[in-house]
């Protein structure tokens, strides 16, 4: 039995357990870069020469800008108001006294609009202006986006091989606030480090025989043998291809995450199906089926997910005929007497008969199903 369970955890959370370390390491990895720059301070653009401008973290002192190339904005959808949200310009690589530079974007914030349109101004008349501290990542110029920066430069008389000469289609993205977007890095690197070790740690704990303490210490909380269990669990009936949720007369059994647990049936109360429609925009898009399971160690319930509406009627079949201390079926009545006087509740089944499973009766075509919560 054990082993086998071991061998179903593995394999229903390989897959899961790949896609955790897969999207830990590319979450880790895309971010790694930044959150180490987030973390020991940003790269000095003024000091980066042409040929070191790539995708990176920097802090940038703008004193001179060669007019604002393109302009983004937002429409309200409602009142149909148009606002400017971010302004490209034109911006040379290195500091003042940089003997090679080329030309590159800088995109920034619409707050920035009027600081950037007087260090432009000032550029056009010669003067060098005050430093602009600002901080951001440097960026690939979309396709789109070059070529409006290209046609800024043919407009001013550029020839195209002067222009793959004198720039770079590079930008930097300028933060709103340098401080969240280091945060933000910071944390996706850490979120992508967590996958990656919960992940592994999910692999090793199956592996290692860890996913069955829980349902060891399940076991051992009831007083059965481990040969009665494996007996019990070897005659159990199937809910699932998988064989994941299986009902046998002293337990319950199921997997959960990359734990094997189980119920004790002589600790079960009340079991119905719970029927979920789902809906997008008004429309049906799925119904899911559940079956509650309720009893003294978790009186807040399980939820077994089922294929089918026929399975969980057969599931609650099952439990009416083998279970009789437990109320099958739902209604609000028995919710309320269930979470308001749990005594009561428990005299409708639970206390009027030996919890010693009886054997099922078998399937018949005229069976009526048993009541589900809507």
């Amino acid at each position: 039995m054990f082993e086998e369970l071991k061998k179903k955890i593995l394999k229903s959370s390989l897959l899961w357990s790949i896609i955790l370390i897969i999207a830990g390491l590319g979450l880790a990895g895309w971010n790694a870069m930044d959150a180490f720059y987030a973390a020991t301070g940003y790269v000095s653009f003024t000091q980066l020469t042409p040929d070191q401008i790539k995708s990176q973290l920097v802090d940038i002192d703008v004193t001179e800008a060669y007019g604002c190339f393109l302009i983004e904005g937002e429409e309200n959808t409602k009142t149909h108001q148009q606002k400017i949200t971010h302004l490209y310009y034109i911006i040379p690589t290195g500091d003042i006294y940089a003997t090679d530079y080329r030309y590159m974007s800088i995109r920034v914030p619409a707050s920035y609009e009027s600081k950037m349109d007087a260090i432009s101004d000032n550029t056009g008349n010669g003067i060098i202006s005050d430093p602009l501290r600002l901080s951001g990542k440097i960026k690939k110029l979309s396709s789109e986006d070059y070529s409006y920066f290209e046609s800024y430069f043919k407009e001013a008389g550029f020839s195209d091989e002067e222009i793959a000469q004198a720039t770079i289609p590079y930008n930097i993205d300028v933060f709103a606030s340098k401080a969240s977007m280091s945060g933000v890095y910071i944390v996706l690197f850490g979120a992508g480090v967590a996958l990656l070790i919960f992940g592994i740690f999910r692999i090793a704990k199956v592996a290692g025989g860890s996913s069955l303490k829980k349902l060891r210490k399940d076991i051992a909380a009831t007083g059965y043998s481990e040969s009665m269990i494996d007996s019990d669990y070897h005659s159990a009936k199937s809910f699932d291809k998988k064989g994941t949720l299986k009902i046998g007369r002293l337990m319950t059994y199921y997997i959960s995450g990359s734990d094997a647990r189980a119920i004790p049936n002589n600790k079960i109360m009340w079991a119905y199906q719970n029927t979920v429609t789902h809906r997008t925009n008004g429309v049906k898009t799925g119904t899911t089926y559940n079956v509650m399971i309720f009893d003294e160690i978790t009186p807040k319930g399980h939820s077994f997910s089922v294929a089918n509406e026929s399975i969980a009627q057969d599931m609650l079949a099952l439990i009416n005929t083998m279970l009789p201390w437990v109320v099958v079926g739902y209604s609000d009545e028995l919710k309320k007497l269930y979470n308001k006087d749990r005594s009561q509740f428990l005299q409708l089944r639970y206390n009027t008969c030996e919890h010693i499973a009886a054997e099922p009766a078998p399937a018949s075509s005229g069976d009526s199903p048993v009541g589900g919560q809507p």
